[in-house]
């Protein structure tokens, strides 16, 4: 019996004692009589299996974070472009948005006692701010950026994916008099001073003004695109859609699709947005004051971002021979063909046990300070399932997909048992079989996605799975490639049954 076989032999003889401890009572006059008891009835057999990989582009994937990220950036590691274009849009945080019309100050040079004073309210300024939470890249890398107006809403009953193009899909509002702001930046916001930035109450971000004159869709021009969120709001026809989320969408302001234009070094993580309005009110009979209301574009609302990558890079990667590849958020994933008749083969009468799988990382070549980071978890799913799985925001439920995280000591990736898996293949070509339906060639493939997950704890010792993203935190690794050859990925199968 060789090494390997010896040790699960032995390791399946120590799962079958775990299986006697539990049904046993305190005692333990009978155990070693018992387990040669066991030894007798039951055969315990170990084997193992090559694993075939390869690498898939995955451009399409569901956009789906928290996060939004704008800019372009190049990983050192594989020659990659990567830019980033960001979509928020906004909501009411409650419904006293602003205050009541009589408290707006109005400049007496212009007001005209008939006219309606909703109509001759204004604001001083208006602000979109983009909040960064780290950065990917060079920090201090000249950036640039332009802000439009979206011409309609991104709908909450759709799903997006990361290759979605509003500006192709002609959502964007390009006609004249439409928000058009642009900005050259850095993420490092050298704008302000060393001591300013070092301030414990410094918020990172982006402002993009929104000061020009504007003229909304029915041709109404504004001084600023804050005057005509506030005559919106004061307007009484138009003051119900500042309740709902839907309704300013809608109504009012359908979002803004802020472009990377220039530069090349750095990819900003923006965790929020914020339009500001700042306009005068009266505190008191004579008391004047600058006040500003906000409309927010958090997680609460729909935020996407539309990934391009270098097809020219991504293509040579994918049919690189000596690896494959993980790069998230839409780039590469490897795909896996599960051995599914040799685990099967001549075992018919047997159970499997525990169906092991390892799949090993290779190193990086280069390795500096801008160099992305390695995928910490990967779900395992059937190739088939891929879509279904995160339009529906399922959750990995250990039978037909798997979560595995990044471990430094064995430098891969270890799914412990994925036996269900494999049976749950077997079972569904035998009934494709049975009926006479011809089998899809993904039958018994998978995939490896990086992933995000969370937990919600559910006692002081119990923590539960309850959603699994796409990993959008920018990361990438080579894996070690599954060959038909002793250098393959392989998968550890023990099989257990009652000696005749």
């Amino acid at each position: 019996m060789s090494l390997f076989k010896k040790i699960y032999f032995y390791a399946g003889i120590i799962v079958m004692m775990s299986f006697i401890a539990v049904s046993c009572d305190d005692t333990t006059d009978t155990l070693g009589a018992s387990l040669t008891e066991v030894s007798d009835m039951v055969e315990i057999q170990a084997d193992e299996f090559n694993v075939a990989s390869k690498s898939v582009a995955a451009n399409n994937i569901v956009s789906r974070s928290r996060d939004g990220f704008l800019g372009k950036f190049k990983d050192t590691e594989t020659g990659n472009y990567i830019t980033c274009n960001y979509m928020t849009q906004f909501c009411v945080m409650d419904k006293y948005q602003f205050p009541g019309l009589d408290t707006i100050y109005i400049d007496s040079t212009k007001y005209d006692a008939t006219v309606n004073k909703r109509f001759q309210v204004e604001a001083d300024s208006c602000t979109l701010v983009l909040y960064i939470s780290k950065t990917i890249g060079d920090s201090l890398a000249l950036m640039k950026v332009t802000a439009n107006e979206l011409s309609e809403p991104y709908e909450e009953s759709q799903t997006y994916n990361t290759d979605f193009d509003p500006e192709a899909e002609h959502m964007v509002r390009t006609d004249a008099g439409s928000v058009h702001s642009q900005l050259t930046y850095t993420t490092s916001n050298r704008i302000y001073t060393e001591t300013q930035r070092s301030s414990s109450t410094f918020t990172n971000r982006i402002n993009l003004s929104l000061n020009d004159a504007y003229t909304d869709k029915q041709g109404v021009t504004y001084n600023n695109y804050g005057t005509y969120l506030m005559r919106k709001y004061y307007d009484p026809e138009h003051r119900g859609s500042f309740n709902t989320f839907y309704g300013f969408a809608h109504d009012i302001c359908p979002g803004f699709y802020i472009k990377h234009q220039g530069g090349i070094g750095s990819i900003a993580t923006i965790y929020k947005a914020q339009i500001i309005v700042y306009y005068k009110g009266f505190v008191e009979k004579d008391s004047i004051i600058v006040m500003n209301s906000s409309f927010a574009g958090t997680e609460e609302v729909i935020q996407k971002t539309t990934i391009k990558q270098n097809e020219n890079v991504l293509n040579k990667l994918i049919t690189d021979e000596s690896c494959t590849y993980l790069m998230s958020p839409a780039g590469i994933l490897t795909e896996l063909t599960l051995p599914v008749d040799d685990i099967l083969n001549e075992h018919d009468n047997d159970t499997i046990n525990t169906v092991r799988l390892f799949v090993p990382r290779i190193n990086n070549t280069e390795s500096n300070d801008y160099s992305l980071s390695v995928p910490q978890t990967l779900l395992l799913i059937p190739t088939d399932s891929i879509q279904s799985f995160f339009s529906k925001g399922e959750v990995a439920d250990y039978r037909n997909s798997y979560i595995a995280t990044y471990s430094s000591t064995t430098n891969g990736y270890t799914y412990g048992n994925i036996s269900l898996l494999v049976s749950n293949l077997n079972t569904k070509r035998k009934e494709a079989q049975n009926k006479g339906e011809t089998l899809s060639d993904n039958w018994n493939k998978v995939m490896l996605i990086p992933v995000s997950t969370t937990y919600t704890t559910v006692s002081t010792s119990t923590s539960l799975l309850t959603k699994v993203t796409h990993d959008m935190s920018f990361a990438s690794t080579k894996l070690k490639r599954g060959k038909d050859d002793s250098n393959a990925i392989k998968v550890s199968v023990i099989y257990s049954k009652f000696k005749e």
